[in-house]
Parts: structure tokens; C-alpha cells; sequence
């Protein structure tokens, strides 16, 4: 019976063996699994940076056109305004050459109903 007993010790050591390595072969797959599911998320997240990448440096390039368009703006209603009132002070001076005329012109008038009195 020794030779059965150690037929049956080799066979549990087959099956304790078949088994460790059906274990390793299940977790060496679960871990290439992993790796690509790892892999596909880097792959994934890599894609999506760069999509945020690309848009924002497309706002910076909106934002730089508005600031420039802002400036342009700004200095046009500048020059405007500089104009506005150069325009309020012509306006002044005819309004007061206008009203020189007029007393200029009441005092003839007045000149001219005082010689027509006498």
C-alpha cells in the first residue's frame, strides 16, 4: 500500500498545482485586464485634455481678438468724445457771436427808432 499512498500524495500535488496555476492564470488575466482597462481610461483622459487644451487656447484667442477690439473701441469714443467737445466750444462761440450780433443788432434798431423820433 506505499505505492498507493504515494500515487494519491501525487495526484493532490497535481491537483493542489492544476489549481495554482488555474489561480496564477486567472489573477496574471485579471491583471492584464486591469492593465488595459488602465490604459484605455489613460488613453481616454489623454484625448480629453487635449480637447480642453485645444479649447482653451481657442478662448485665449477670442479673448485676445475682444481686448483687442475693447482698445480699438475705447480709443474710437475717445477720439469721440475729444471731438464732442471741440463741438461743445464751437457751439459756445457761435452762440456768443450770435448773441453779439443780436444786441448789435437790437442797438441799431434802437438807433434807428430814437433818429426816426426826433
Amino acid at each position: 500500500m506505499g505505492g498507493a499512498a504515494s500515487l494519491q500524495d501525487t495526484a493532490l500535488t497535481l491537483g493542489g498545482l492544476l489549481f495554482l496555476l488555474g489561480g496564477l492564470f486567472t489573477v496574471l488575466k485579471a491583471r492584464d485586464w486591469l492593465d488595459a482597462k488602465i490604459k484605455s481610461e489613460a488613453e481616454e483622459a489623454c484625448r480629453e485634455a487635449r480637447a480642453a487644451m485645444a479649447a482653451a487656447n481657442a478662448a485665449h484667442e477670442k479673448i485676445a481678438l475682444l481686448q483687442a477690439a475693447l482698445t480699438a473701441y475705447r480709443e474710437t469714443q475717445a477720439e469721440r468724445l475729444v471731438s464732442r467737445e471741440v463741438l461743445r466750444e464751437v457751439e459756445d462761440r457761435l452762440t456768443g457771436a450770435i448773441d453779439r450780433l443780436g444786441d448789435r443788432f437790437d442797438g441799431l434798431l434802437r438807433e434807428v427808432i430814437k433818429q426816426r423820433r426826433e
